[in-house]
């Protein structure tokens, strides 16, 4: 399935959600679809999941997402077994991997991934205790899943198969309006913003 497509099923349920991208392109896709200052972009790699989860913690009446590539988020494997730990208080997690089974982000354009060797995330997920950990291969599947993640309690594991068409829309680099520091204090505000709105 083309992860573009996925972005703008996401960004059409996205509702109030904060939201931090792992490197690569699907933050220039997201911010292509529906940039909000709620959203960190370009997060190093192995730490969008693991931050998103302090999010949640924090913000337990907003949904937060990670969104993940399936190179960073084998970076990142504890991170399941961390969340399943918490999962009771954080229902209002989502970690979406985007697996196209390629390291593309650092430059190595023809570097497989473990998942072509075997390595099943979502399998991985569940094994840590993650019930809501599900694998997609179809765009109307992950449409579906991805619906269903922000209306019902998670934490959910979404990953999906995703092809590399994407690579070439010009909307798979559009540039950011703000540098990443800059969009750090803006999502920074925003959440003070809405948590402030929250306690009156």
């Amino acid at each position: 399935m083309n992860r573009l497509e996925c972005v703008d099923a996401f960004a059409r349920v996205r509702g109030d959600a904060l939201v931090i991208v792992s490197p690569g392109f699907t933050g220039h896709e997201l911010a292509s679809a529906d940039h909000r200052d709620e959203t960190l972009y370009n997060m190093d790699m192995g730490y969008a999941a693991p931050m998103c989860l302090g999010l949640a913690l924090a913000s337990p009446a907003r949904k937060v997402v990670a969104l993940e590539g399936d190179g960073s988020m084998l970076m990142a494997l504890g991170t399941f077994a961390t969340v399943a730990r918490y999962a009771g208080l954080a229902p209002n997690l989502t970690i979406v991997v985007f697996d196209n089974q390629r390291y593309l982000t650092t430059g190595s354009g023809s570097g497989e991934t473990a998942i072509v060797y075997g390595a099943d995330i979502a399998a991985i997920a569940r094994g840590c205790g993650i019930r809501n950990a599900v694998a997609v291969e179809s765009y109307v599947d992950f449409e579906a899943r991805i619906a269903q993640a922000m209306v019902e309690p998670g934490p959910w594991v979404i990953v999906a198969r995703v092809d590399v068409s994407d690579r070439r829309d010009p909307r798979a680099r559009g540039g950011f309006q703000h540098d990443i520091v800059e969009q750090s204090v803006l999502f920074q505000r925003a959440f003070r913003a809405a948590s402030g709105a929250a306690g009156r």
